[in-house]
């Protein structure tokens, strides 16, 4: 793939020389203004900028600090006249990477630009990493301000400091590795491993081998000694997730670990120590499973020993904005687009719906309509139609901008204005805000539709 060039010169027939003698190795464009080669790095990325000396209103340190002012990476190349002390040490002032004299050459160019497009790639790697580890870091937040989930924070922030094992409940999607991660962050063991285990992943016969590993010899395929999970996070965090898959026989085996610290490998009889703090989650209700059979009752009381219920996301509707908007940032940031607000309306909606899949269905939810949606505003057409049809508002007949339906028609309406402005609304309504649908609904034009919505102010919702 060619390299991108931006070359800047007021000189048009040094673009046109830059043109010819670059276009067979790079992909070059040229303009002869500053501000607006300016403009079009703020749109697109380029690797090199050809920045000319001869330049009207800005010298080469003012023209550098505007174009480092985009936050992009780039290479900065200064192109000369002629070879001169003074513009060579204007050049070094400026932080500009090197210089051609022109007429430029496209092999000269080769030469001097290889070296740093090699230090820019590892520039532009670092800071892909660095995004990464930063969104990683914001993704153990445990975002919200209504009373459960400060419940919740201060659990965490009590046990964390402890050895205590933790079992984390509730429902599927409401975020019960984030609370693990976040008390192993604030534990004493931070710096050494969290693993994580699904124990309802692993079939059953898995799950002992996983943890405990085994001994040459113990089943067919055993040919060498192999180190379980517990051994190698030896004085670190192990987070089993969805513990109530885990069978019988290892429920007992974990028991005696977290009991004594002691286990021993499938097939071994040589008993092993490690320094492990468990962290547990389960979706189920472990005392009816006690009670069913299908969970060791000693496991559940050592387990339930201190508990966190996270509460499903239904509970703590007060905090859907906060989450919604965290979302929204961390989806704008791995796109690279420029941030879209949701509407007051949308938002409605999205604080109305009950989520059975909780943040994540959430979380997913704010993905996928700001991958629909290209524009500055996320309104109600952009919102999934399970979120329009499952709102309470439309369960209890609301028409938006108007009230509940229920009202509506039991007023004296005589004036044929406000009829009209309920048939619209209704329609809008049915439409989930597709004016083209809408208009096609009710048997008028789009530009019709469009002066009714303004003149009965439909346009203000909520």
């Amino acid at each position: 793939m060619k390299k991108s060039v931006l070359a800047i010169s007021e000189r048009k027939e040094t673009l046109k020389q830059i043109r010819k003698e670059l276009s067979g190795d790079y992909e070059v464009i040229t303009f002869n203004n500053f501000l607006d080669g300016l403009d079009m790095l703020r749109e697109s990325d380029f690797d090199i900028i050809l920045l000319d000396e001869y330049m009207t209103w800005f010298s080469f340190g003012e023209a550098k600090r505007k174009l480092n002012g985009i936050g992009k990476d780039f290479v900065v190349v200064g192109l000369l006249d002629e070879e001169g002390e003074e513009s060579i040490e204007t050049l070094r002032k400026a932080d500009i990477y090197n210089y051609l004299v022109k007429p430029i050459d496209a092999r000269e160019m080769t030469r001097i630009i290889v070296p740093a497009l090699k230090n820019l790639e590892i520039l532009k790697e670092k800071r892909k990493l660095e995004e990464k580890l930063s969104v990683t870091e914001e993704a153990q937040e445990i975002v919200g301000q209504t009373n459960k989930i400060k419940e919740v924070k201060i659990l965490v922030d009590k046990v964390a400091e402890s050895d205590l094992t933790v079992l984390i409940s509730g429902e599927n999607g409401v975020g019960k590795e984030l609370i693990a991660n976040e008390i192993f962050k604030k534990s004493d063991r931070r710096k050494n491993d969290f693993v994580v285990i699904n124990c309802a992943s692993l079939p059953s016969e898995s799950i002992e081998t996983e943890l405990f590993g085994y001994e040459r010899g113990a089943f067919p395929g055993a040919t060498s000694n192999k180190q379980g999970i517990l051994e190698e996070a030896d004085g670190g965090t192990i987070f089993l997730d969805e513990i109530a898959a885990m069978d019988l026989k290892s429920q007992a085996k974990l028991l005696r670990v977290i009991e004594y610290g002691e286990f021993r490998r499938v097939g071994g009889n040589k008993p092993r120590r490690v320094d492990v703090r468990f962290i547990v989650s389960t979706n189920k209700n472990l005392k009816d499973e006690t009670e069913k059979g299908k969970f060791r009752s000693d496991l559940y009381h050592r387990l339930s020993a201190f508990p966190i219920e996270v509460p499903p996301l239904r509970e703590r509707k007060e905090d859907i904005p906060l989450l919604a908007n965290y979302f929204l940032n961390k989806i704008i940031l791995e796109l690279h687009r420029e941030m879209p607000v949701i509407s007051g309306e949308a938002m409605k909606y999205l604080m109305e719906y009950s989520y059975p899949g909780n943040i994540r269905e959430l979380k997913n939810i704010i993905e996928r309509m700001v991958i629909l949606s290209n524009e500055k505003v996320i309104g109600v057409e952009d919102l999934p139609l399970e979120i329009k049809m499952k709102s309470d508002t439309l369960e209890n007949k609301t028409i938006i901008g108007l009230g509940p339906l229920k009202e509506i028609l039991e007023q004296e309406i005589y004036d044929l204005a406000d009829v009209e402005k309920v048939v619209i609304a209704t329609a809008l309504q049915k439409t989930r805000w597709n004016k083209q649908e809408t208009a096609k609904l009710l048997g008028i034009g789009r530009t019709t539709l469009y002066e009714k919505i303004r003149k009965y102010k439909l346009d203000q919702k909520g």
